[in-house]
């Protein structure tokens, strides 16, 4: 492990001298083994006056496994470096257009071309459209988006929800698994009967309770 977090520093003050002048203090570097989705992070520092954290790049770990990994991981630490020189200049660190401007200028890329692709674990359909939905999580008492929005709205209705299913043959239809499914509403707060006057009593009481608890003489009202 030491050898390949050497290998991260050596990659960042290449990329430092080459598009940056060396400007940026080296930062924690590290492999993400959770990362999937996104190729890599940066964390911005802070400093107060009880300790100091400085800024720190994560690589995807799965980037070291690919056939082209190196390349993968050079344009990772890049993207990551942009954010980081202008947190380290004190600007708008997130993908602004100076972002924009500045990942161009090095060539780096916006949008991360290899995520992991993480198995499919559950498999629901809809009775509505008979189309399959594919899932990483279960999925509880959700409904299938285009049937409700087709036929009802946009709106939760439990005639289409998505039932446990067997992956499908081949030939029939799959909803891509980002189609986001529609859920039920939340529901009505329960009544507890308590008049506007009371529940202003019982708030005063805990507040009270708080005060005391910190020492704070307090006015009891009967």
């Amino acid at each position: 492990m030491v050898e390949r977090t050497a290998m991260l520093e050596n990659l960042f003050n290449e990329l430092n001298v080459q598009h940056f002048q060396g400007e940026l203090p080296l930062p924690r570097l590290s492999w993400n083994g959770r990362l999937s989705s996104s190729a890599g992070r940066f964390c911005p520092g802070h400093r107060n006056a009880w300790m100091e954290k400085p800024a720190e790049i994560e690589i995807a770990q799965y980037l070291r496994d690919l056939p082209d990994g190196y390349d993968h991981i050079r344009d990772t630490m890049l993207h990551e470096m942009v954010h980081y020189i202008l947190w380290h200049r004190g600007r708008p660190y997130g993908h602004t257009k100076e972002f924009n401007r500045i990942l161009k200028r090095v060539g780096a890329k916006r949008w991360n071309t290899v995520p992991k692709v993480r198995p499919v674990k559950h498999w629901y359909r809809c009775d509505g459209c008979l189309k399959y939905i594919p899932a990483r999580r279960e999925i509880r008492a959700s409904a299938c988006a285009a049937c409700c929005q087709k036929h009802n709205g946009g709106k939760f209705h439990a005639r289409f929800l998505l039932k446990p299913s067997s992956p499908p043959p081949q030939e029939q239809t799959v909803v891509p698994i980002v189609t986001p499914v529609a859920s039920p509403p939340p529901p009505p707060p329960k009544d507890l009967g308590l008049s506007s006057s009371e529940i202003v009593r019982r708030l005063e009481e805990i507040k009270n309770l708080i005060l005391r608890a910190r020492g704070v003489p307090t006015t009891i009202q009967k």
